[in-house]
């Protein structure tokens, strides 16, 4: 299990980290630095699946493979679901799988590390801003 002081890093920053913004590149280098850098399948997925050809696929997937990956439970995705169901009934939608990032991110009493407004909505979830 990840540390309370790692961060769980999402596709938003990851993709915004791979286009060379200098504010990802930087939190990237430093959570890098301070070894607090987590990432689940959901996340991993969202960063591959833009990928543009197979072989940018293939080094993306290395170079996602080096960081500290913590799998999602069956238990994520009934609190995904129960997320999911709250906000909504509050007349919040936001995409399912940043339901499952933040039940990870819960699950694992790790801050999330976006810069994806959909996940202000989500209670007790700790945030890390860029």
């Amino acid at each position: 299990m990840a540390g309370n002081d790692s961060v769980l890093v999402d596709s938003s920053v990851w993709i915004d980290f791979l286009r060379g913004n200098s504010i990802a590149t930087n939190a990237i280098r430093s959570l890098s630095k301070a070894r607090q850098v987590v990432i689940c399948g959901q996340i991993k997925q969202e960063v591959l699946q833009g990928s543009r050809d197979a072989k940018a696929f293939e080094q993306l997937e290395q170079q996602m493979s080096i960081w500290r990956y913590e799998p999602e439970v069956p238990g994520d995705f009934i609190e995904a679901a129960r997320i999911f169901s709250a906000l909504r009934w509050k007349g919040i939608t936001i995409p399912p799988s940043d339901c499952l990032i933040a039940a990870v991110a819960l699950r694992l009493k790790l801050s999330l590390c976006t810069v994806d407004p959909d996940f202000d909505s989500i209670p007790h979830l700790e945030l890390h801003k860029l």
